[in-house]
């Protein structure tokens, strides 16, 4: 009688095995997949946080100068050394393409004292008139410390114009408080009008409390930003003007009878010793705890470069600028990209989404575009790529970027192709006449229903049950041929089994 029920048995415990694997099964995956997950996350914690002592530690070594005059060589790619120079800080930048020549702790922040008047000037040029007449307020005529000023009285009115040369030329921190009420309505709204538009330039490091650059410890920037700030000014020629003034006079008004004159206080732009041949325009800065602060810019040939220097000891900061620009001079060149680009090239194509695929684009300039290299380096050593913009802003034009290394060093906006245009939209019946299955691709969910589950047991069962009527079948049959033989030898024996 045990016998008989082994195959039920292994029946019973075939479904049982058949019903709970698929759940031992989701629940392995399910631990597995924890598991996995725990590990990626911790393995990109620890690539995180070791990537970013390594950049960080990168960044610090490689906005150090490097003295000496044989340059900085990784593999084929050669990078000139600037000089040592007593700035705790200083970047050269060219301003028709922003490359930049040189740096030293080019990101580090510093107070800059009144090179700040750049960026005040920069939100005059840009809403206001030069005629604008401003007011000078209460607060701009007693400031608790004036600093440099041209005696202005409250009440007095000067055009946007002569407030501009007081600010530039003399530093007048009177000029530049009352300008700035002018243009923000308060010193408040001005100093958010300031940050803003630093931010829309690409600082990385400024924050702005004042208009003057008087000392105030959240009062910060850096040589990199100051750069950025002093390239945009220079696209208003009334800036260009202004800064390489060397002398300039107010005429009186109905409050100061007297003409007040002013002199340029940058060094290298007058007669003597700091003259530096080129120079067209700058600012000085300076307050005990920021030391000298000086911006400059000069021109030589096709090239005009923006040197920043800050925390620098008194008159060491003409001498620092004018080695860096040396440098910079006789280093490296200017290279025209449509002279020297070939007619059709094969560039990596990246969109505004990241995607990234090789086309051959013809080089068609939309516009001038320029390269500023290594005198020792050719234009063909550098590697193009050509950036789109989102299709929604994409228009005829792409913009063609260079760069040598790891160093952007320009780029030019070209004509696209039709093939990189942005193609019309499909007509709105092909939308909704798109198949499910092709939605459900897109969706990344094809190949996978949750009805499958229910439809997966119901077949598992069906399978059981039919296995289990097969085995009972058998055990029928298995029977009903014991019982019949059983009867065979009750009839052959009389009941018993004869003796052998």
């Amino acid at each position: 009688m045990k016998y008989k029920w082994k195959p039920v048995t292994a029946v019973i415990l075939s479904s049982f095995i058949l019903f709970s694997s698929p759940m031992n099964v989701f629940a392995s995956g399910n631990t597995i997949s924890t598991i996995e997950d725990e590990m990626v996350h911790n393995t990109e914690g620890g690539e995180e946080t070791a990537a970013g002592q390594e950049t960080e530690t990168g960044e610090r070594e490689a906005e150090q100068e490097n003295p000496g005059d044989s340059g900085e060589a990784s593999g084929d790619i050669f990078w000139p050394s600037g000089p040592s120079v007593v700035a705790e800080s200083g970047i050269v930048m060219e301003v028709s393409t922003g490359t930049i020549l040189y740096s030293k702790n080019m990101h580090a922040q510093y107070y800059p004292a009144s090179i700040t008047k750049i960026m005040t000037a920069l939100l005059a040029m840009e809403n206001c008139g030069l005629d604008e007449m401003v007011t000078v307020p209460h607060e701009a005529v007693y400031m608790d410390d004036k600093g440099s000023h041209i005696a202005l009285d409250e009440g007095e009115e000067l055009t946007v114009e002569d407030c501009l040369y007081g600010m530039m030329l003399a530093s007048a921190n009177d000029a530049a408080y009352a300008l700035a009420v002018h243009v923000g309505g308060t010193i408040e709204n001005f100093a958010d009008m300031m940050n803003k538009r630093a931010k829309e330039l690409g600082c990385q490091d400024s924050n702005f409390v004042n208009p003057h650059g008087l000392p105030d410890e959240r009062h910060v920037s850096s040589a990199y930003d100051m750069a950025l700030i002093t390239r945009e000014a220079l696209k208003h020629e009334i800036f260009r003007t202004v800064s390489k003034t060397v002398y300039y006079e107010i005429q009186p008004t109905d409050k100061q009878p007297d003409l007040i004159p002013m002199s340029n206080h940058h060094k290298m732009l007058c007669s003597g010793k700091y003259h530096y041949d080129g120079v067209f325009a700058g600012k000085t800065g300076y307050t005990v705890v920021a030391k000298n602060t000086l911006v400059t810019c000069a021109a030589r040939d096709d090239m005009e470069l923006i040197c920043v220097t800050m925390k620098t000891e008194g008159r060491q900061v003409y001498v620092d600028t004018a080695s860096l620009f040396d440098f910079c001079f006789d280093n490296f060149k200017k290279v025209d990209i449509g002279t020297s680009e070939a007619a059709e090239i094969q560039v990596p194509v990246k969109a505004a989404d990241g995607t990234e695929k090789v086309e051959t684009v013809p080089v068609q300039m939309a516009e001038d575009g320029f390269v500023i290299i290594p005198s020792r380096v050719n234009f063909s050593e550098l590697k193009p790529q050509l950036l789109l913009a989102v299709e929604e802003e994409r228009g005829e034009t792409g913009t063609l970027e260079y760069t040598y290394g790891t160093h952007q060093v320009g780029q030019a906006s070209i004509n696209l192709p039709d093939f990189l245009k942005v193609k019309e939209e499909p007509a709105e019946t092909e939308t909704e006449t798109e198949s499910q299955p092709a939605k459900e691709e897109k969706d990344g969910k094809a190949g996978f229903h949750w009805w499958y589950i229910p439809l997966g047991i119901l077949a598992a069962a069906v399978i059981v049950t039919g296995a289990v009527m097969l085995v009972r079948r058998q055990i029928w049959k298995y029977r009903w041929r014991k019982r019949r033989r059983s009867g065979r030898t009750r009839d052959y024996s009389g009941g018993r089994r004869p003796r052998r």
